[in-house]
């Protein structure tokens, strides 16, 4: 169901773009080739070769960026899992306790979660938490069912 990404090595990002560098160069002589300007293994072929270093130049580039994107994303979702897991554990014991102190962990654990989501998460700092605070007099601290 769920896939398993796994993030490209160095050598295989290296591969790629050497690889498509290759390609490029390839295609390049081909079409002067067929166009009957040369041979393809000439001293002519030098710029389809600068052509294909450059193309695997700018490949490796944007692999290496979309590396640390990914590497970055990775970090920030570890960070609010962390953070998250930790308040809902204190949430998920809050019924063994009076119910005073109950009300104070769980608004403590949403405290913690809202800074997480507004610290951690990049994001527009403008928006409003969809978790609104409650007053201390509410309805909720003042029934004892």
């Amino acid at each position: 169901m769920y896939r398993n990404p796994q993030l490209p090595s160095f050598t295989r990002r290296i591969g790629i773009s050497l690889t498509i560098g290759l390609v490029i160069a390839l295609i390049g002589g081909a079409v002067e080739v067929a166009i009957g300007k040369h041979a393809l293994l000439s001293l002519e072929s030098i710029d389809d070769v600068i052509i294909g270093v450059l193309t695997a130049a700018v490949i490796f580039v944007y692999e290496q960026h979309r590396y640390r994107v990914i590497m970055d994303k990775i970090a920030t979702i570890s960070a609010m899992n962390h953070h998250v897991r930790n308040a809902l554990q204190t949430i998920s014991y809050s019924p063994y306790t009076e119910q005073e102190k109950q009300i104070r962990m769980i608004a403590e654990s949403v405290s913690r979660i809202e800074w997480a989501l507004r610290e951690v998460l990049p994001g527009d700092a403008s928006t409003s938490s969809s978790v609104a605070p409650r007053p201390a007099n509410s309805e909720m601290a003042t029934d004892s069912r």
